[in-house]
């Protein structure tokens, strides 16, 4: 049997775009996994940072609840469950 070289050429290039083709992606998913990670100090209460820009954006206790931060610093508002937090969180983005 021979081998045709303008076989073999087009067989890799066609493996090779195969292969290109398939590593194209928006990327939109990736960016919203892990945007916001959870820091739980020794006395129990939560400190979420923004992991896009390092900010803290809430602070989470058992005594006081969920608050969500200002980009300044300061109560922007406060939630009594976890969940909501998260959406908030959500609308923001």
């Amino acid at each position: 049997m021979k081998l045709e070289i303008k076989s073999f050429i087009i067989g890799v290039l066609a493996t090779v775009n195969l292969f290109l083709l398939m590593g194209f992606d928006a990327h939109e998913e990736e960016n919203q996994n892990g945007r916001y990670q959870v820091i739980i100090d020794d006395k129990g209460d939560q400190y979420w940072y923004d992991t896009r820009y390092g900010d803290k954006v809430a602070i989470g206790s058992k005594s006081y609840g969920y608050i969500l931060l200002k980009e300044k610093g300061g109560m922007k508002e406060r939630f009594d469950k976890e969940y909501e937090l998260v959406d908030a969180l959500k609308e923001l983005d």
